[in-house]
């Protein structure tokens, strides 16, 4: 079945993997080590997923590294299951949702095999629940369930009980053994506990292979017909009335946004011009908050055509020395406010010996104003906390000041070129707390949202965080808040004297600026910007959405979808976005008394830019790094 020649792995100058030859014919297998002895990277090679490294990794005589894209797919929807670290199923769906995800590439009925599962795995009473409220052991018989909806020769699980507790990991490691009597189950774990029956057991240790003990095949291999799986149109369309059903908010917001580019754009090309343009442009800087003041200062960066002065139309990379400058402004009476963002996941913060896990949401942190306290000294280990977690924590405002806070989490290191995750912890009094929220309008009606990990530290807890993840480079990326628009083009002009490019809506800023001066004659060049600004504002609300959907995007991949399935099942759900937002841009149109056909053209050139952008993300995307399967062990 699976059969590894001379598999040698390295990260830069790390050998991971170093002269691995097996083979696996069958039955319960486990591959054991400690912590970074290469068992992780073994197994992305025996899943297909990684790719580059020197050796042959056979799989029923083929090789894995020379699969197709199309080939590496049908491996996935008919042969391969795997069972990631973090389950890794989508949060928004059921439980009969997510185990059905793979069986949309299936032309026959899946609803018995899905109820055979259900029962089989004793979840049967969940299948309505969303994933997101059960325990670990539950969402691992989902997960277990989705990767046996395929019917799969082979079952590979990575650390499938290390989340759990000892009982449940337990039942888990039983559910194991007992699909190996049908299958193929190869099992990656530090738990030697799990080991029990006959079995294969392989251990690594540094990425050596020192020990084998190898049992006979008892699996009962599945058989396939052969059929190409694919998803259909009519498959395609229950998955987008899934989606729509489940993920509203996402949608919905799209949805708002291409509405509002179109009619702002529709707007300008007919010529409406008023002495109310000034107003409704003012209206439009109002609502997207005081973030447009924001001016961002990176030690590099790289620049792209047409966003230079001096260079527009070649792109290249900028590095520039901005030492020093955080501490010149933290005390400029012109800095409403210096923001710097705690760049961790999986956070944890202990009050009074009370842990509360933090949201995250993997944005930038959204800092509006202080409701209390003052912003954090950079020279103490302080931290401004968002009123949302303030309010988690079961505090006021006024309660949480001065508080001893200890915070754990993790931070990626990218020094050698791919993301190492560095283990964090800090000590942190509480020196203020901000409103970190922002609105969606829509219908007049706004929808306000908080983040838990819009967090502002001090620039002593960014060195002690920067230090323990061992990152080589000393420079700390801010951003300056100045108090008007006139001391932010100051300090901008100021800041490029000095040789240092700001990253800021510079040019926006200007216009603000100018437009008080302004005669009604400059009405049309404001219409122009609301309408630039309209369109960028929908693709960047399109790129946040389809970002957040990464995860769901590399489930799919792992579950055999193609690229050609993933554009497919994007384009339907385009098409019914198109239709709403077509139907509201009509709605406005005939307000404002705008020539219908012109918003309908307007509104499908949006969408299909917008849809461009998704698919380019989706069709792309890395299931290492987008669902974090662990690190080199």
């Amino acid at each position: 079945m699976f059969e590894l020649k001379n598999i040698t792995k390295t990260f830069g100058n790390e050998v991971a993997l170093q002269d691995v030859s097996l083979s696996i014919t069958g039955g319960m297998n486990y591959i054991v080590g400690a912590s970074g002895s290469g068992k992780t990277t073994l197994l992305r090679i025996l899943s297909a997923m990684d790719t580059q490294y020197e050796g042959e990794a056979l799989y029923h005589g083929r090789n894995l590294k020379r699969m197709t894209d199309h080939e590496r797919a049908q491996l996935y929807a008919t042969e391969l299951g795997f069972i990631a670290q973090g389950f890794h199923l989508i949060d928004e769906l059921t439980v009969r949702e997510n185990i059905l995800v793979p069986a949309y590439l299936k032309s026959e009925d899946q609803e018995r095999r899905l109820n055979t599962l259900l029962k089989k795995l004793k979840i049967e009473k969940l299948a309505n629940q969303k994933v997101s409220t059960l325990s670990g052991g539950q969402k691992q018989r989902v997960a277990i369930a989705r990767e046996l909806m395929k019917d799969p020769q082979v079952l590979i699980a990575d650390e499938p009980t290390a989340a759990l507790d000892a009982k449940t990991a337990h039942e888990i490691g039983e559910l194991l053994s007992a699909i190996a009597k049908e299958r193929t189950v190869i099992v990656v774990t530090h738990d030697t506990s799990l080991i029990h029956g006959k079995c294969s057991v392989f251990e690594l240790d540094k990425g050596v292979l020192c020990k084998c003990n190898i049992a006979d095949s008892i699996s009962k291999h599945p058989r396939h017909s052969g059929q190409q799986n694919h998803l259909s149109l009519r498959s395609a369309l229950r998955m987008a009335c899934v989606t729509c059903r489940r993920q509203t908010g996402k949608l919905l917001s799209l949805v708002i946004a291409m509405t509002i580019a179109a009619s702002c754009l529709a707007v300008n090309f007919s010529g409406i011009l008023s002495g109310s343009s000034n107003e409704a442009f003012q209206e439009l800087l109002e609502k997207q908050g005081n973030s447009v003041l924001n001016l961002t200062i990176v030690p590099s960066f790289m620049s792209a055509s047409g966003t230079g002065q001096e260079t527009p139309d070649a792109a290249q990379s900028v590095n520039q020395d901005i030492s020093g400058l955080l501490e010149q402004y933290q005390d400029d009476s012109r800095v409403a406010a210096i923001i710097m963002d705690a760049p961790m996941d999986d956070m944890v913060v202990t009050l009074n010996g009370k842990d509360f896990i933090i949201e995250s949401t993997h944005q930038a942190p959204v800092f509006n104003k202080m409701v209390a306290g003052k912003i954090a000294d950079n020279s103490k280990h302080e931290i401004v906390l968002p009123q949302i977690l303030v309010k988690k924590m079961g505090c006021t405002n006024e309660e949480i000041i001065g508080k001893e806070l200890f915070f754990i989490g993790a931070v990626y290191n990218w020094d050698s070129g791919e993301p190492v995750t560095m283990p964090v912890s800090f000590t942190a009094a509480v020196s203020g707390v901000a409103d970190t929220s922002y609105g969606i309008e829509y219908e007049g009606q706004v929808m306000e949202f908080e983040h838990e990990d819009s967090l502002f530290p001090s620039l002593a807890v960014m060195k002690d965080i920067y230090k323990q993840a061992e990152k080589k480079d000393p420079s700390f990326s801010f951003t300056i808040r100045p108090d008007s628009p006139e001391h932010y083009l100051e300090i901008y002009d100021e800041l490029m004297a000095k040789g240092v490019v700001p990253l800021g809506q510079v040019e926006l800023i200007r216009d603000i600026v100018g437009l008080k001066g302004a005669a009604l004659a400059q009405t049309g060049i404001s219409y122009t910007l609301i309408a630039v600004l309209s369109v960028l504002a929908a693709l960047s609300v399109c790129l946040v959405c389809s970002l957040m959907r990464k995860k769901e995007y590399a489930v799919y991949q792992l579950s055999g979808y193609t690229k050609a399935g993933i554009a497919t099942l994007t384009m339907v759900e385009y098409a019914g976005m198109f239709l709403l937002s077509g139907l509201l841009s009509v709605g406005a149109a005939l307000l404002l008394s705008i020539p219908v056909w012109l918003v309908l053209v307007l509104s499908l050139c949006i969408s299909a830019g917008c849809f461009v952008e998704t698919c380019l993300i989706s069709t792309h995307v890395n299931p290492l790094t987008a669902l974090k399967t662990g690190g080199r062990g």
